[in-house]
């Protein structure tokens, strides 16, 4: 080769050098620029589901003592909680609610059922298209979801209508994946531009943006009522899904560098069936260190948390009002108080292990099981009402768990299979009310008389073999980890 020839050589090879160096500085700059902070939104989206969710029921209460029963409006206002109940609409009352259970009972199918289908489905096509379309479509839904409950409850001022149209409020938000894609997309969201010291701490604030959204929600839901009226409710309600929506559309970035293609690419890719026999093989594959028996023991942890606190929420409100005589007012109170012991504990938890003593996740997770486990005992045996705070106070952990077990899933997959592990546990997650609500209710009922606080004795029994599976992924991280080592200096 001439020295022309290796000039040019040399110059074609610091081009090319100069070219790679522009677009990996490209990339790190994309990755500076990407805005993922989704908390504000999730805040306002569960504020607004909370504060039209109870004002729903008592709408639905209402159009059925009105358009089916015809009982007069005056007879059946109270049902829309706003004015106090009387012995004649308590009356009424009682023969109306069978009628609505019905219809909460088709809502819980169509939010449950669908969105459980459709996620997982959802979880392959964003590890390839990006979570970003999916979180707008599903807040979308979600605002959309609300403006038909507000047109609806106009409608019903002027004219009394069957209570079952409000099911089409339930839709947009079902063939969107629902709650189930939502919470899964915020977690794949967060898990994909987080590292493994960030992970915990952004998941718990995702959580806790959703608990604390919960909260303030049922809090100021009767205020609003009282001040505005129901129209005024869902009207608020979904304006705070408008802003979400904004919020989403306007700065939240994609979390993955995706391939820009066609539309059309984008909706027949969805209905491919392929996609569930990729998210099979995610989840069943071979991974070296005991990494799919870890995976498949966060799973089951995750999920088995999820089927105790939707099996609670069906009864814990009869088991205090019938063990302790509670209004709905110390209710309210109760829930909001035991939320705050728990974001607050388990925030103390997470700066004090993670961040000062850099505590592995797993062991913050066992805690946070053993949390749960001393709370659910506690309840159980609870004589008084004092005592269920206490319960609340010496299981200010639980609740960490959670999050640190995400963050420690997050780590053993690729960012292409996270979509599909999520969305297989909100899957599974989104289904368990429908296998919690008659096991926990039918507990209650053969124990009512005698032992009112047994179901949670199952709480704390799911609880200790969780705890014990946690401790036995521990270990096996553990070994597992040593022998990486091992390997590496052989």
């Amino acid at each position: 080769m001439s020295i022309e020839q290796e000039s040019i050589a040399a110059e074609k090879l610091q081009a090319i050098e100069e070219d790679n160096n522009s677009e990996i500085a490209s990339s790190k700059s994309d990755g500076k620029r990407k805005f993922t902070v989704i908390e504000p939104a999730l805040f306002l989206n569960y504020i607004a589901t909370a504060l039209a969710g109870a004002v729903l029921q008592n709408q639905e209460l209402y159009q059925t003592c009105v358009a089916v029963y015809d009982y007069d409006e005056e007879l059946c206002e109270p049902m829309l909680g706003v004015i106090a109940k009387n012995a004649t609409s308590q009356a009424i009352e009682t023969q109306v609610q069978p009628y609505v259970a019905r219809i909460i009972m088709a809502s819980s199918l169509i939010n449950s059922v669908l969105p459980a289908f459709l996620s997982l489905f959802i979880g392959p096509w964003s590890d390839k298209f990006g979570r970003r379309p999916v979180l707008v479509a599903t807040f979308a839904a979600a605002f959309l979801g609300h403006v038909i409950t507000s047109i609806l409850a106009g409608i019903s001022m002027a004219t009394p209508i069957n209570p079952w149209v409000y099911i089409i409020s339930y839709i947009p938000l079902a063939l969107t994946g629902g709650t189930c894609a939502l919470i899964a997309m915020s977690f794949c969201l967060v898990s994909d531009v987080s590292d493994e010291g960030g992970r915990a701490r952004r998941l718990f604030l995702v959580e806790g943006a959703m608990g604390i959204g919960t909260l303030v929600g049922n809090l100021i839901a009767s205020y609003i009522l009282a001040a505005t009226g129901t129209i005024g409710v869902f009207v608020i309600a979904g304006s705070m899904d408008l802003v979400a929506l904004l919020y989403i559309a306007i700065f939240v970035t994609e979390s993955l560098n995706v391939k820009h293609e066609r539309t059309k690419s984008h909706v027949r890719e969805f209905f491919k069936f392929d996609l569930i026999r990729d998210l099979v093989k995610t989840c069943l594959k071979r991974r070296p260190h005991y990494d799919r028996g870890i995976i498949w023991c966060i799973m089951f942890a995750l999920i088995s948390t999820t089927f105790v606190q939707q099996g609670e929420a069906n009864v814990i409100y009869l088991f205090l009002r019938n063990k302790f005589n509670l209004t709905l007012q110390q209710f309210t109170t109760y829930n909001a108080v035991t939320i705050c012991i728990k974001m607050v504990g388990c925030g103390l938890i997470l700066l004090l292990l993670r961040v000062l003593f850099k505590a592995p996740l797993i062991v913050v997770a066992m805690l946070g099981l053993l949390g749960c486990l001393t709370d659910s005992l506690i309840r159980s045996l609870a004589q008084a009402f004092w005592q269920m705070y206490l319960a609340a106070i010496c299981g200010f952990m639980g609740g960490i768990n959670s999050p640190m077990l995400q963050a420690v899933l997050a780590g053993l997959v690729e960012a292409t299979e996270i979509g599909k592990i999520y969305a297989v546990i909100s899957s599974l997650q989104t289904l368990s009310p429908l296998a919690s609500a008659p096991v926990y209710t039918g507990i209650y009922r053969a124990t009512l008389e005698s032992y009112p606080g047994a179901f949670y004795l199952l709480s704390a029994a799911i609880y200790c073999i969780s705890f014990v599976l946690i401790t036995v992924l521990f270990i096996m991280q553990r070994t597992g980890a040593k022998a990486a080592r091992q390997q590496s200096t052989a």
